[in-house]
């Protein structure tokens, strides 16, 4: 022991060499040792695999031979030879029936053991009880009725009976099929259940893996034996501890949802093996299946790659041994000098260099690591960089996630106002034609007025509201303002801000993603409303739009308290804000510069402190587009009010608002039209079963059935009609809905609606009839 401290003390080699064929052995015990490990896990996984795969084909293979064997015995039974001896329900007759069913069809060849017929008169059981036409049969007829008892009740009450059953250690399918009346005071009612029995032996289990092509060894167990087995080795299928074996490994897969396999050693070959159940009527965990698949070949692979393993593992550590003998004879110095250098980087030195002394092996560690401090010195830089990125790009994103909320909510309040806004339109509408005092004319005019202007407010919070994808299309940027002002008219009002609109009348549009535009000049407008009142109590805001040859502009001007020169600089920079902590986020401009760029315009800013601030906005035009840019016809107005023009006409209009039935009601009967109302989608169909309609007109969304269910229903039931069929929504903007309509072919009408629009859908889809 002495000797080898002294060894140790004196010879860095030893010191270094000695460790290091300790450690790599060790590795190479660790890594057989993981290897095995791996590869015994490996050949577990691939082993339930292919005993999944064999269970699930095995069960397949039952499912398909109980469907052959009941669609090829249901022929049989509605023979009309073998159909009239069933209904004698005599016992004679039906057992000579049986007898040449059995011959003529060849049952034996699908191992069809056993026959027998059980009629539904519970007078007439006791004759039958005793007949079954068998072959080869050890049990006695009253054990198979009994064990084929509860498929039969199933054919007994018309449906086909499906079981698996175990009698005296012999495993059998079961299939009972009703024999029902064709004809007569009872057509369909059950006169009784034809029973097959197929024994499941060698034969038949050999099929079945033959015909969906798996592999391995099954083994069928009944009670405490084995009834059957299939490519057993040797004396091994008759082995009663196979049974013992399943009713194991059942129990652990009742208490543990995962397959449980179980390691066999038969005739030295080595075997995984699960076992299986099959679906019974009875709960009977005494039968089932065991399944096995060898792994044999995978032993060997393992072995020859155990035994490649050690000889390359000996040869690593004798190479190993020998460089570790050269290098550490020539790297100990310029080892050092990395050390030093690696200890000056760990500090958080990234400007430390090493002096490269040579080409070799060390001099090119020595470069490595100046590179790897100079990667080191970037990478810590642009760490930095994307921190501050990703710092932007959360703030930006949680931003959005509150705007979409906020937009949600808002979608959501206007989509509920289109139906009142409706009802109060239409009815102020027909009491405008009504004779009434004329001192009240005027008042029911500014009851119209006002809801048409909650019906502009409404349909720009929507089209606010509504999440759009990307999508470049003309755009009338005269109406994305006026959009917008309608919006914040009333912040605007009420802070005192006087608009002044200077608008081109003949300005060209741009191709842009309206939405993205429309959100650039609220975040504008809005910015110049707060500026103004926070500052002052009263304020102007100019809002121009111009054109050139090449390009839109639109100039959003304040006369507030404008911008500093030192802040006109950093304007457009992420989270630069001006304004309180909490009452701004600093994304807005920064947004806006980013949406402006994006459809390659620019935006800039001009100011004078104390004067106000102009922001100006360059799209470029889009000159003559193509025709699929160019936007659809708009819509010709309803004709002239004709007091007959539906007469002769029945529409059906469905809609779960009373207020609005009554106005579609009303209107339409003082036009001729005969009116049919259902306040829900059921209540519609059943008008529909009693009466004939014209013309349906339909609420989108309603409790109950809706109307695109509605429409599926009229389009299954009277396929005519549903091309004279059109919807009510109040959803103006839902690109998906645009599908939808677009597909099914249908007019539809925006909810609010004037009457003459309600007049002219009706007419129309009435005017279809002559048509369809």
């Amino acid at each position: 022991m002495a000797n080898w401290e002294k060894l140790l003390a004196s010879s860095l080699r030893v010191k270094v060499l000695l460790p290091t064929i300790l450690v790599m052995a060790s590795l190479l015990g660790i890594t057989l040792f993981i290897v095995n490990q791996v590869s015994r896990h490996w050949f577990e996984v691939g082993a339930r695999e292919r005993l999944r795969d064999a269970d699930y084909g095995f069960y397949n293979a039952q499912s398909i031979q109980r469907l052959e064997l009941e669609r090829r015995l249901k022929s049989v039974s509605l023979a009309p030879r073998n159909h009239a001896a069933f209904r004698t329900l005599d016992g004679k007759t039906i057992a000579k029936q049986l007898e040449l069913i059995y011959s003529e069809e060849n049952l034996s060849a699908d191992g069809v053991v056993v026959m027998f017929f059980t009629p539904t008169d519970e007078k007439a059981v006791k004759k039958f009880e005793n007949m079954l036409l068998r072959v080869n049969l050890r049990a006695s007829p009253a054990q198979m009725r009994s064990s084929c008892a509860p498929a039969t009740a199933l054919a007994l009450k018309g449906d086909t009976g499906f079981d698996t059953v175990q009698v005296k250690g012999q495993i059998y399918s079961i299939v009972s099929i009703p024999i029902c009346y064709e004809t007569g005071w009872n057509p369909g009612e059950v006169i009784g259940a034809l029973t097959f029995c197929r024994a499941w032996d060698s034969e038949t289990i050999k099929k079945s893996f033959m015909t969906t092509g798996l592999r391995g060894c099954v083994a069928f167990i009944a009670g405490d034996g084995v009834s059957q087995a299939y490519n057993i080795p040797g004396t091994n299928a008759s082995d009663p501890k196979l049974a013992a074996m399943f009713h194991r490994l059942s129990s652990k897969t009742a208490n543990d949802a995962a397959q449980v396999l179980e390691d066999v050693v038969m005739e030295n070959k080595h075997f995984f093996c699960t076992s299986g159940n099959f679906r019974t009527l009875r709960p009977d965990a005494s039968i089932g299946y065991l399944l096995f698949t060898k792994y044999e070949e995978q032993l060997d692979a393992l072995k020859e790659t155990r035994s490649q393993l050690v000889m390359v593992g000996l040869l690593s550590m004798l190479v190993g041994s020998l460089l570790i003998m050269y290098f550490t004879s020539r790297a100990l110095g310029p080892l050092q000098e990395l050390q030093v250098g690696a200890e000056a980087v760990g500090r958080g030195d990234f400007t430390r260099r090493v002096v490269v002394r040579s080409n070799d092996e060390c001099g090119q560690l020595a470069k490595v690591f100046n590179r790897m401090t100079a990667d080191v010195e970037h990478s810590q830089t642009e760490l930095k960089r994307t921190v501050e990125t990703l710092q932007t790009t959360q703030a930006q994103l949680i931003q959005s996630e509150k705007l979409s909320a906020v937009g949600e909510f808002v979608a959501g309040v206007a989509h509920e106002l289109n139906n009142p806004l409706a009802t109060v339109m239409g009815f102020s509408e027909i009491l405008k034609s009504a004779p009434v005092d004329p001192k009240y004319q005027r008042h029911l005019l500014m009851i119209f007025k006002s809801a048409e202007r909650c019906q502009k407010i409404v349909q720009s919070l929507l089209t606010f509201a509504r999440r759009h994808q990307p999508e470049r299309a003309p755009v009338a940027v005269n109406k994305l303002i006026e959009e917008v002002l309608e919006i914040v008219a009333y912040q605007l009002r009420t802070n005192n801000i006087e608009v002044v609109r200077e608008l081109h009348p003949a300005l060209p549009p741009v191709l842009a993603d309206g939405h993205q535009i429309q959100q650039v000049i609220i975040n504008l407008v809005n910015n110049a409303r707060q500026a103004i009142e926070a500052h002052q109590p009263s304020g102007k805001l100019i809002v121009t739009t111009e054109a050139d040859a090449v390009n839109v502009r639109i100039k959003i001007a304040d006369n507030g308290p404008g911008i500093s020169p030192e802040n006109m600089r950093k304007i457009f920079d992420p989270f630069f804000t001006t304004k309180d902590v909490g009452k701004g986020t600093g994304l807005g401009l920064s947004l806006c510069y980013g949406l402006i760029k994006e459809h390659g315009g620019n935006i800039a800013v001009t100011s004078e402190p104390g004067i106000g601030a102009v922001f100006v906005v360059e799209l470029p035009a889009a000159l003559n587009l193509p025709p699929e840019f160019l936007p659809a016809p708009a819509l010709a107005p309803a004709a002239v009010s004709n007091r007959n023009e539906g007469a002769g006409k029945t529409i059906l209009v469905i809609d779960d608002e009373e207020m609005l039935l009554t106005l579609a009601d009303a209107e339409l009967s003082n036009h001729g039209y005969a009116v049919i109302t259902a306040n829900n989608g059921e209540a519609a169909l059943r008008e529909l079963a009693s009466k004939k309609v014209d013309a349906i007109l339909c609420d989108l969304k309603m409790p109950g059935l809706n109307g695109r269910q509605v429409l599926a229903r009229v389009q299954e039931i009277n396929p005519v009609l549903a091309r004279r069929f059109a919807f009510v929504t109040g959803d103006i903007i839902n690109e998906p809905l645009a599908d939808f309509f677009a597909r099914e072919k249908v007019l539809w009408l925006n909810k609010p609606f004037s009457l003459a629009e309600l007049r002219g859908i009706v007419k129309s889809i009435s005017n279809e009839t002559s048509g369809s």
